[in-house]
């Protein structure tokens, strides 16, 4: 095994649950002596090698997880610590320890123009960590009922799927709800009173009552995400990437493009882009350019005007 492993992408979960992963298949079973973590921007660089060169207590072997490595990116540190890249350079050229040191980082690239970033490349391993595909969520979902002697029917699978906008973090919690309060087979009611509805997923619903013209519901469901603690600013500006992501949708069908190219062109997720193309179908495109001119003269009114954001919100709601 590589004794230098970086991990990076945009899914927290999925990232921990990789290096416990790789970290149990180097060691075996995890404890404090085999097992240490350390945070770069909280950790010098010298700290960190001396962790790695220090044979382990009561144990053959361990592993050391540098969180929130920034370094391997284009983030700034945002840290007081000063760190001594070249070090960390001339330690990874050089190292001889038997140490597994997995550096891992929040970060949807690495900037491979670095010397480090090259370097670990070289020496190590680099691990992007992508989204679960449909497939791949709908097969960890059933692992995780099965090894609790549960069952789940499409229909349901297929509702919590949607109520978490197929999005791995939000499908690993509330499965974690459902096998706690399920008891036997999972049904579609069972979804409907457990699982919790994305954020996302209620702005695809508020986008879709706005796009139908239904006001009134628009306004109810605004009113219910506001009470929840959701900023009107926040809900603004993401109804306004909703526009945009169904305009650029558009753009991008019409010159042929399918829904996997669509997404990785956008850089946005494969379900965000199946939502939108329910709606592209519908709506041609001087109606969508008309809604974002609206969004862009609501977005001034909300940077400019002393009025109740709330209210201002739901003006937005019924002027588009």
């Amino acid at each position: 095994m590589e004794l230098l492993q970086l991990l990076y992408g945009t899914n927290i979960i999925r990232i921990e649950d990789k290096i416990k992963s790789i970290a149990k298949e180097y060691v075996g079973t995890l404890d404090d002596f085999n097992y240490t973590k350390l945070n770069f921007k909280e950790t010098p660089v010298e700290q960190i090698i001396e962790e790695a060169q220090t044979l382990p207590f009561l144990a053959d072997k361990k592993v050391i997880v540098v969180e929130e490595a920034v370094l391997f990116t284009a983030q700034k540190t945002g840290s007081a610590v000063n760190h001594n890249i070249d070090l960390l350079i001339d330690y990874i050229t050089n190292k001889s320890d038997d140490t597994l040191i997995i550096f891992a980082v929040i970060s949807e690239k690495l900037d491979k123009r670095k010397k480090i970033t090259k370097l670990i490349a070289e020496r190590g391993r680099q691990i992007e960590i992508n989204e679960m595909n449909e497939k791949e969520l709908m097969n960890y979902v059933r692992s995780v009922f099965d090894r609790n002697d549960l069952e789940i029917s499409s229909e349901a699978l297929e509702l919590l799927l949607e109520k978490t906008s197929y999005k791995y973090e939000a499908v690993h919690n509330e499965v974690t709800k459902l096998v706690l309060y399920a008891d036997g087979n999972i049904t579609v009611d069972d979804v409907e009173n457990v699982v919790s509805v994305s954020l996302e997923q209620n702005v695809f619903l508020l986008t879709d009552f706005i796009l139908k013209n239904e006001k009134q519901k628009a306004v109810n469901l605004a009113r219910e995400l506001i009470l929840q603690k959701e900023e009107p600013m926040k809900l603004l500006h993401l109804v306004i990437g909703q526009f945009r992501l169904l305009y650029q949708v558009k753009i991008l069908n019409g010159e042929g493009y399918q829904e996997d190219n669509i997404a990785r062109t956008l850089k946005v997720h494969p379900y965000r882009v199946k939502l939108a193309q329910r709606h592209t179908r519908k709506y041609p495109l001087d109606v969508l350019l008309e809604k974002m001119v609206i969004c862009r003269d609501i977005d001034y009114k909300f940077k400019s005007s002393y009025l109740d954001r709330d209210a201002l919100f739901e003006l937005f709601i019924l002027e588009i």
